[in-house]
Formats: C-alpha cells, structure tokens, sequence
C-alpha cells in the first residue's frame, strides 16, 4: 500500500510538471516537444488512473 502511495505522488509531480511544460512549450513555439509532453501526459494520467483503481479495489476488500 506504501508503495502505491509513493507511485501515486510521483505521477502527480509527473503530471504538475509536464502541464507546465506544455504552457512553456507553446508560449515558445516548441511544438515537437509539446507534442512530446503531451503523450507523455496522457500516459502519466492513464497510469495514475489505474493505481486509483487499484488502490480502491484494495480498499474495498477487507
């Protein structure tokens, strides 16, 4: 269960700082890394998506 907590900080420092470098990214015109930061936003937000399922699932079974 620890360990799912920790996984789950990461991915929200993960999440917080690849949103802020998509605004940098655009405000600059980085587009390719902006495109970049977004996949890599869309797979910190899936994976963070299942660790709540995992973690609710865990919960709900005593």
């Amino acid at each position: 269960m620890i360990l799912k907590i920790l996984i789950n900080i990461f991915l929200n420092i993960a999440i917080f700082t690849l949103v802020l470098s998509l605004f940098w990214c655009f405000n600059h015109q980085y587009y390719a890394y902006g495109a970049g930061a977004l996949l890599a936003l869309g797979m910190f937000i899936y994976l963070k998506i299942r660790v709540i399922k995992s973690v609710r699932k865990m919960t709900k079974n005593p």
